[in-house]
């Protein structure tokens, strides 16, 4: 975690994916809200979610953290470890610091943010083992297509209006 790339992707607000091991032997791997620590990567969930139903049969897991952008400026860091699941009044805080980092305080007063984030009544701790880094942004091919604008832009989904 001490990585300078590892670092300035902690730094960034991003969403990170979370992969499992499924007790099937399939990988279930989820987009998540995340925050840190200096000893853990902390995740909020539901304790109803099929991800801590995997973590409660194997705790190993993998967080994939990633800024990509058109063409080669892409970075990202895949990071390997075991998850505690915390449940109780312990959860509280940490589910807490993972909502802050995405969630304006005065959005929270909304009723339907309010209950969406109470769905997350635990916290998982992913205590990282290895990272494997990834950072082609300053790459020969980078700069030749940031340069030319060959890079075809990357298209996001529209939003979906209730």
């Amino acid at each position: 975690m001490a990585n300078p790339l590892v670092q300035e992707l902690l730094a960034a607000r991003l969403v990170a994916v979370l992969a499992t091991h499924d007790p099937t032997g399939l990988i279930h791997a989820v987009p998540m809200w995340f925050a840190s620590t200096d000893e853990a990567l902390v995740l909020a969930t539901s304790s109803r979610s099929r991800k801590v139903a995997c973590l409660e049969t194997d705790a190993r897991a993998t967080l994939v953290l990633h800024d990509s952008r058109a063409g080669y400026d892409v970075c990202g860091a895949s990071i390997a470890g075991r998850v505690e699941i915390v449940r109780g009044a312990d959860a509280g805080p940490l589910v807490s610091r993972v909502h802050e980092r995405y969630v304006a305080a005065e959005a929270e007063r909304d009723a339907s943010v309010a209950a969406y984030l109470a769905s997350d009544d635990l916290a998982l701790l992913l205590r990282p083992d290895e990272a494997t880094i990834w950072d082609e942004r300053a790459s020969s091919a980078a700069l030749a297509l940031r340069t030319s604008g060959g890079a075809l832009p990357l298209v996001p989904t529209d939003r979906r209006e209730p």
